[in-house]
């Protein structure tokens, strides 16, 4: 039998330093736009304890071999691995943190999609095999993904859309490997990509430290049946929202449907957040 699996993005051995062709396009970018609130995608089942903690705390990365918080810049872009399959438990179902980073510190690391997937093969032949994961990493600062977004969209509402600016990559000499293979893997999220993934340009940044929800995380999102169903009220869950100060909004959900059905709906809320505050 052939085995027909995608290769994924490989992780550079060896001595030879990374290829940081991406962190040298920062000084051309212009005047970056506003930074993004981040967003942080969980399941219900695990949002519950998230607040109970108080705290998104860090889980072992088997791709970094370090115990990380992930987080997208704006986008919920994030997907379950059985994301596909219906089921009628709850707790299977998207939870949403929208977190400030203002007072986050330094992260871990800047890449400008999703590493996991990328590792994972999901860009499928849009990568290079010759360019390796390190190869991508941007400058682990906050800045870095404003000069991205400024570079490769040109504004936070092309960056949202998924949409680059028409032509960049005719711009780009074919010496430069990184920066081609980033668009074209960039080019799965574009409107109208016959394999639609917004992961594949979703700016990842990760943390090496817990994540506080309070004065950090700005809003939550969630299925409306977890706070009110058939006329009852989750009181004790929604004192404990109220104690930690955060806002939410909800979706409706349905039983015998998949998480992955919920994901546009759930854009569309957050997308709205980022207008009333000014941020698209």
């Amino acid at each position: 039998m052939v085995d027909t699996k995608p290769e994924g993005i490989k992780r550079r051995r060896g001595s030879l330093l990374p290829r940081h062709e991406l962190r040298e396009l920062a000084v051309a970018s212009g005047h970056p736009p506003k930074l993004l609130d981040l967003v942080h995608v969980t399941a219900v089942g695990r949002g519950i304890d998230i607040v109970r903690a108080k705290k998104i705390e860090t889980q072992r990365c088997p791709v970094f071999e370090h115990d990380l918080v992930y987080t997208f810049v704006g986008r919920p872009a994030y997907r379950f691995r059985n994301g596909h399959i219906k089921s009628d438990e709850i707790g299977y179902f998207p939870f949403v943190f929208v977190i400030s980073p203002d007072k986050l510190g330094i992260p871990y690391h800047v890449y400008p999609f999703d590493t996991g997937a990328g590792v994972e093969g999901r860009y499928a032949d849009a990568a290079d095999r010759y360019v390796f994961l390190e190869d991508y990493e941007l400058a682990p600062e906050l800045s870095a993904a404003q000069w991205h977004i400024a570079w490769e969209f040109g504004s936070n509402a092309a960056y949202y859309d998924g949409d680059p600016k028409p032509g960049l990559i005719d711009q780009v000499p074919h010496f430069k490997m990184v920066v081609r293979a980033c668009l074209k893997i960039a080019s799965l999220a574009a409107t109208g990509s016959n394999r639609p993934d917004k992961r594949a340009s979703a700016i990842e940044v990760a943390y090496g430290s817990h994540i506080q929800l309070k004065d950090h995380v700005r809003l939550v999102i969630l299925p409306q049946q977890f706070l009110e169903d058939g006329g009852e009220r989750n009181t004790a869950f929604i004192t404990e929202l109220h104690v930690l100060g955060l806002k939410w909004e909800t979706y409706n959900w349905r039983p015998n449907e998949t998480p992955d059905a919920y994901m546009d709906e759930i854009a569309r809320i957050v997308r709205r957040y980022f207008e009333s505050t000014g941020q698209l």
